[in-house]
């Protein structure tokens, strides 16, 4: 046998869950307007995405919401009861299928601006990576002399004998060679100096492929949910409003 206190309890306890729902949806979007920085582009995406990602509570929670109204419509006394609250669902619906329509753009551009400035950190990485190269090159350079006076020193003093004497030798002729040669200095550096370059910029190139990538998913992504959100808000508030609006002309 039914219970006489089943159908109002169910319907209290479906529109309190959604009212939940939807509230603690309200809450993170009012925190995070409190600390709003649409200048900040990385700020901009982060906030997009994890509010399209958090849309489906608010969705379920109009879905409860609603379960709640119909159930509450089963009872005789139902008859103009939550007409107030369903009316706020609506409006709501309509308001959140505007935001999430405008979230669209507003986090794609967010993220083209985003990865185009992580690009533009990556190319000033690898320049100054060039940058510290070319001082390392530099300080090649201007060492040969100190190790030149060195070797001097040593070799005049009578300190190194026999091979450590020729190889001393074989080591200064070499730096003389290299001091007095601008070429063989540089062809004793290029190779290992190109190979540096060669690998700072397909790090570089590979950062930035995987920058833009990144960017393309989450755009695409947030970018097809949130549309999806957009339309599914609008159509509920839309066409409930409209109904309901229908249904108030007619009794009238």
């Amino acid at each position: 046998m039914k219970s006489p206190t089943l159908t109002p309890l169910t319907s209290f306890i479906l529109k309190l869950v959604g009212i939940v729902l939807i509230l603690s949806y309200l809450i993170d979007l009012v925190l995070y307007l409190t600390a709003a920085n649409f200048q900040n582009n990385q700020w901009t995406m982060t906030f997009t995405t994890q509010l399209v990602d958090r849309g489906f509570i608010p969705l379920a929670g109009l879905a409860l919401l609603f379960a709640g109204f119909w159930v509450e419509a089963t009872t005789e006394s139902a008859k103009n009861r939550s007409q107030g609250l369903k009316l706020a669902a609506l409006w709501l619906a309509s308001v959140f299928g505007l935001m999430f329509l405008l979230f669209v753009p507003l986090n794609v551009n967010a993220t083209r601006l985003a990865a185009e400035e992580q690009v533009a950190k990556i190319g000033q990485q690898a320049t100054d990576a060039e940058s510290q190269l070319s001082a390392q090159v530099q300080q090649f350079r201007a060492q040969i002399d100190p190790q030149l006076a060195m070797l001097d020193q040593a070799i005049q003093t009578g300190q190194l004998q026999g091979d450590q004497l020729a190889q001393a030798k074989q080591q200064q002729a070499e730096l003389q060679k290299l001091k007095s040669d601008p070429k063989a200095l540089d062809a004793r550096i290029a190779p290992e100096r190109n190979k540096k370059l060669k690998e700072i910029q397909e790090q570089k190139k590979q950062l930035e492929e995987q920058t833009y990538r990144g960017a393309l998913q989450t755009g695409l992504r947030v970018g097809l949910i949130s549309l999806l959100l957009a339309i599914v808000y609008a159509l509920i508030g839309w066409t409930g409003l409209r109904q309901m609006f229908y249904q108030a002309n007619h009794e009238h």
